[in-house]
C-alpha cells in the first residue's frame, strides 16, 4: 500500500512539473499569436489629395516623413503603448505632414485622426488582412479624395517594408514572421513530447502499483 501510495505521489509530482513547463511553452506560443491578430493592429492610413500624379507623389512623400516620425513605435510592445504615443504625438505628425506639403510646393490643409476605421482587404508579407473596423491613424491631405495608402503600424510592419533598401527590408520582415514560426512550431513540439513520455511513465506506474 505504502510504494502504491508513494509512487502515486510521484506521478502527480512528475505531472504537476511537465505541467508548468509545458504550460508556460504553450502560453508563451498563446501570447505571440494573440500578439499578431487583428485587435492588437495599428493601421497607418494616408488618404491623397487626388489621384493627380503629383497629389501621388506628395502622398508618398508624406508617409515618409510620417514614418520617420514613428520609429519610435519599433521599441514598444503593446498596441496600448503604440496608441499613447500616437496620441502624444498627434499635433506634431500633423504639423510634420503640413511641412512637408508646403516643402514641396503644395498648400492645401493636413488633417490627423485616431480611430476606428474601416479598411479594405489588405495582403502582407505576414499574411492577408481581412476588412473590417481597425484602430488606426489616418492622414488626410487637402480634400482626401485621391488612392489611399495603408500599412500595419504596429507591429512595425511599415517601418521595415518602407527602407529605402526594399528587398534588404524584405527579407528582414521575412525572417522576422519566420522565426516566430519557428519559435511556436518547437514549444508546440516541446509539448507533444513531454506529454509522450509523461504518458509512458504513466502507464509503466501503473503497472507497478497494480
Amino acid at each position: 500500500m505504502k510504494v502504491r501510495v508513494f509512487t502515486a505521489l510521484i506521478l502527480v509530482l512528475i505531472g504537476g512539473l511537465l505541467f508548468t513547463l509545458t504550460g508556460k511553452a504553450g502560453l508563451k506560443r498563446i501570447e505571440s499569436e494573440v500578439a499578431f491578430t487583428a485587435g492588437n493592429l495599428v493601421r497607418l492610413h494616408v488618404m491623397a489629395n487626388s489621384d493627380g500624379p503629383e497629389d501621388q507623389r506628395v502622398k508618398l512623400s508624406v508617409r515618409n516623413r510620417i514614418l520617420e516620425e514613428t520609429e519610435e513605435l519599433l521599441a514598444v510592445n503593446t498596441k496600448e503603448e503604440a496608441m499613447v504615443i500616437l496620441a502624444d504625438h498627434r499635433d506634431y505628425l500633423a504639423h510634420t505632414a503640413e511641412n512637408e506639403l508646403r516643402k514641396q510646393g503644395f498648400n492645401y490643409s493636413v488633417a490627423v485622426e485616431m480611430g476606428e476605421f474601416e479598411f479594405p482587404e489588405r495582403s502582407y508579407e505576414f499574411g492577408v488582412l481581412p476588412a473590417g473596423s481597425y484602430q488606426a491613424l489616418r492622414v488626410i491631405l487637402g480634400e482626401g479624395k485621391g488612392r489611399n495608402w495603408w500599412c500595419v503600424l504596429f507591429p512595425p510592419v511599415c517601418h521595415l517594408s518602407f527602407e529605402e533598401k526594399t528587398e534588404v527590408s524584405a527579407e528582414k520582415l521575412r525572417l522576422r514572421w519566420k522565426a516566430l514560426e519557428n519559435l511556436q512550431a518547437e514549444q508546440g513540439a516541446l509539448m507533444e513530447k513531454a506529454w509522450s513520455e509523461w504518458a509512458k511513465l504513466f502507464q509503466l506506474a501503473t503497472i507497478v502499483i497494480r
